[in-house]
């Protein structure tokens, strides 16, 4: 009877959508790859829509990682509810410690990404000698460095610098672990804010520690940190949620994520489009209060960077339109490449998807009963702003190279708080559904940015 019950439950999955879901992707990868090998050009990498993808070598440490990643991923999440949020902060950490992991040691999962291709940051930040006068001409000699420190802020390359200068890479890759991984608590309690229940909230951090671009690019990535800074920037917004007022903390709070993130990325940007976007609406409401918040958030942003260009003599506007430049030599890509534009497009979108599970975008893209994902005022307006915000930025040719997975990482708590209201039985076959594809990916191939 407990059988047959089970499988009535997993069936209201919209298996449907998931298998038209991976059909699309079949389709789109095989066009796109037989016009690549028919000489065409599409601008896209050749397994659509993954842009850095290389085979893994097979090492017998990285199965047994990637099977002790399966098993702990099933024993967590059907455990959930008997674990304090202490022990599931550290069952999601070792979760993408034992993603990573099946690589097949800690060379290749925590060291590699900084020094093997020779094309990151850390080639840059061994050669600085004095990092004030490094700061200070960085516009000047932007086109001598490598591809990711060129279309950074120069604090990227800095902070790799600075850590180097007391410590060895291995703290490197630590650091940068530890920092990705405070986006679990920051998480958890956006989670609370927005009135999720305790079970939903644990099962949601399993979930976010699971999903295939937090497990694969959480461990040592310039990203995890960015996800962090964005996670207070939306804590903020959670804050005056719960509240149902504006203090000092939230505008604290979404200040410090919005400098933070800005000092980190370029794709900062994004979090002033997504003021812009939650702003308009409540304008629209003839609330005038996000308004006054966003423009008094810009000030302090403006404020903060001046004294830095004063102090240091480092401009981040000049370094901005040099490093778009650097980006898209040729100007806007529709007007001189339009079939490219169009298919690096779909590529930004696409891998976004793909990133985010299969099963996923079942539930996302489901009109059947108990997958639900736009009930909840609150998580509405956030999700809408957070995707009018990056639809704008692609529009404009943002991330001309893809990678969006990785470089846009921020999007995947938009996307998660969307589960709060789908049913249990939902739920639970998109988490194994999720937990199988990071699996088979982590063990499949190296995702190097």
């Amino acid at each position: 009877m407990g059988e047959k019950l089970q499988w009535a439950n997993l069936k209201s999955f919209p298996w449907l959508v998931f298998f038209v879901a991976i059909a699309i992707w079949i389709l789109l990868a095989g066009a796109n790859f037989y016009y690549q090998s028919q000489g065409g050009y599409t601008g896209t990498g050749i397994l659509f829509p993954i842009s850095v993808i290389y085979p893994n070598q097979f090492l017998w440490s990285g199965f047994v990682f990637a099977f002790l990643f399966l098993i702990s991923g099933i024993l967590a999440f059907k455990y959930a509810e008997k674990l304090n949020v202490f022990l599931l902060f550290l069952v999601a950490v070792l979760l993408v410690l034992l993603g990573n992991l099946s690589q097949g040691n800690f060379d290749i999962a925590f060291l590699q990404p900084f020094y093997l291709k020779g094309r990151q940051y850390y080639t840059d930040a061994v050669a600085i000698t004095d990092g004030t006068i490094w700061l200070r001409d960085f516009s000047k000699n932007l086109e001598y460095f490598q591809l990711h420190t060129k279309t950074h802020p120069p604090f990227v390359t800095l902070l790799h610098y600075w850590i180097l200068q007391v410590s060895n890479i291995e703290t490197l890759a630590i650091v940068f672990f530890t920092v990705g991984c405070l986006s679990f608590p920051l998480f958890y309690k956006i989670l609370y804010y927005l009135g999720f229940n305790e079970t939903r909230r644990k099962w949601l951090l399993l979930l976010f520690a699971v999903v295939p671009s937090v497990n694969i690019y959480l461990l040592v990535s310039i990203d995890a940190l960015v996800l962090t800074s964005t996670l207070v920037f939306l804590l903020g917004f959670a804050r005056i949620f719960h509240q149902n007022k504006i203090d000092s903390i939230s505008f604290l709070l979404i200040t410090s994520g919005l400098i933070l993130t800005n000092l980190l990325t370029f794709s900062g940007l994004f979090l002033f489009a997504f003021l812009g976007c939650f702003s308009f609406y409540f304008l629209l409401k003839g609330k005038w209060n996000f308004v006054w918040l966003s423009l008094m958030s810009a000030v302090v942003f403006v404020v903060c960077f001046v004294v830095m260009y004063a102090t240091t003599g480092y401009d981040q506007l000049e370094t901005f339109f040099l490093a778009s430049q650097s980006e898209n030599p040729d100007g806007f890509r529709l007007f001189h490449q339009p079939f490219v534009y169009l298919m690096t497009r779909l590529e930004d979108v696409g891998e976004i998807f793909l990133f985010l599970s299969f099963g996923f975008l079942a539930v996302f893209f489901s009109k059947k009963e108990g997958t639900e994902v736009f009930g909840n005022r609150n998580v509405n307006i956030l999700f809408f702003s957070s995707v009018t915000a990056l639809s704008a930025m692609l529009l404009t040719g943002a991330y001309g190279t893809g990678e969006t997975a990785r470089a846009c990482l921020f999007m995947v708590p938009y996307f998660l708080i969307l589960l709060k209201d789908i049913n249990t039985d939902n739920f639970k076959a998109l988490f194994y559904l999720c937990l199988f594809q990071t699996f088979g990916m982590q063990m499949i191939g190296n995702f190097y940015w």
